[in-house]
């Protein structure tokens, strides 16, 4: 069934769709990005609805003049562009008049206390000594009292290291329940569909929302919802190496590598089906996707195509 058109839009297609605004105000596109613009619009219904929800700001864009625009949007420094493409993201993402209701999470991920930006990773260490790490994307909120040490995972993914405090249990809260940590090194990432943990030391206890408690031993990774559990399985160490700013590959099928690289990278990068099969080996630097996008090149039979630095399509060379 088609969501209502003041339905949640999700926040990487509302960076997506603003990004493609800013290239209409910017003049004339081009062949190529008049056919990117298109692909990108039939490659998901949520990318058709953010538009359609743009054209109903057309009015109040209307009141803009255009060479303003342009000039904010084209010719400005990179922070007052940010800036821009942030409120246009804002108006799209609290257009709805039923949105605040119907998806509070992602109001609050964009007020959140900590937050990290698309390709950002951050370092914290917290009052209590635990370690925390926010990957790209991620937004967190910390509740911590006398009884409790609460970090709310509204967004994206985190890695802790938890300091000890015999009173205090350490949980992560998630859309779906609480992951309890028993002293331990851990990861959680919110997902569409639910939470996935990797659990590298100690012991953790997972607590969905309507479901049965489980329990994980060091080594185990596990995806939940709201509703229960899945199939226990081998946590994966380079899953992790997110927090030291590269990105692990070994034999990995090139369309889920790309997946991952995306999160660290505004816009859209796509493979074509000829070549996500392809296996890549290798270790990344998170902190220049290009360069990485430049080495799939050197060691795969790939061409990368980039009608702007915001939509890349990645083919296999025939």
């Amino acid at each position: 069934m088609t969501r209502a058109l003041d339905g949640p839009i999700d926040t990487a297609i509302v960076e997506q769709a603003s990004e493609w605004l800013m290239l209409h105000w910017g003049g004339e596109m081009d062949a190529d990005q008049r056919q990117a613009f298109t692909t990108w619009q039939h490659a998901h219904p949520e990318h058709r609805r953010a538009w359609q929800r743009l054209q109903q700001l057309q009015e109040t864009f209307g009141a803009v003049p255009a060479g303003f625009a342009r000039a904010v949007l084209r010719d400005s420094p990179d922070p007052q562009r940010r800036a821009a493409l942030k409120m246009l993201g804002l108006l799209l993402v609290a257009g709805g008049s039923g949105y605040l209701l119907q998806n509070q999470v992602s109001w609050r991920s964009t007020f959140a206390e900590h937050r990290t930006a698309t390709g950002e990773i951050r370092h914290m260490t917290l009052s209590d000594g635990t370690r925390l790490d926010l990957n790209s994307n991620t937004a967190v909120d910390l509740r911590f009292t006398a009884q409790e040490r609460r970090i709310r995972l509204l967004s994206g993914e985190i890695l802790l290291n938890s300091g000890h405090d015999p009173v205090r249990p350490l949980i992560v809260e998630t859309a779906s329940g609480d992951v309890q940590a028993l002293g331990t090194r851990f990861s959680v990432r919110e997902m569409d569909d639910g939470a996935r943990v990797e659990l590298y030391e100690g012991r953790l206890r997972i607590s969905p929302r309507h479901g049965t408690t489980a329990h994980m031993n060091a080594g185990d990774s596990l995806w939940f919802s709201a509703t229960g559990t899945g199939p226990r399985q081998l946590a994966n160490p380079d899953d992790s190496s997110w927090s030291q700013g590269r990105l692990v590959a070994e034999r990995q099928p090139l369309g889920r590598f790309l997946a991952e690289l995306a999160r660290y990278r505004p816009g859209w990068i796509r493979c074509d089906e000829a070549a996500s099969q392809l296996l890549l080996t290798g270790v990344f630097p998170l902190d220049n996707t290009d360069s990485v996008l430049a080495a799939l090149e050197r060691t795969l039979p790939v061409h990368v195509e980039s009608v702007t630095r915001y939509w890349v399509t990645v083919k296999r060379r025939a």
